[in-house]
């Protein structure tokens, strides 16, 4: 069972350093990423919509809710990552018209 604990967690490292071409080539080389090298490249995968990190954990006992957060901290787009939310504003008459929310 550690064999293929150990070629599946291979797979995710290689999935996630395929985001950068230099982290990639060392990888390939050999060398094994740093956790802020994984981060970083998990973050570019997730914005670019490449994948989606996956937290397991439990609210039961608080198990998994602070790996939970600092995910969120670290991989999802923060307000200024991404372009302004566009809406309809719906009038008395019940035409919409296009407006920037927020």
């Amino acid at each position: 069972m550690a064999a293929q604990a150990a070629e599946y967690r291979s797979k995710l490292v290689e999935s996630a350093v395929e985001q950068d071409d230099t982290a990639l080539e060392a990888y390939l080389g050999g060398e094994e990423p740093s956790i802020e090298t994984l981060k970083r490249c998990i973050r570019k995968g997730t914005l670019g919509a490449k994948f989606v990190p996956v937290i397991c954990g439990s609210a039961f006992k608080n198990k998994g809710v602070q790996p939970l957060l600092d995910a969120v901290v670290d991989f999802l787009p923060a307000p200024t990552d991404v372009a302004a939310v566009t809406g309809l504003k719906i009038d008395f008459r019940g035409r919409g018209h296009p407006q920037v929310l927020g």
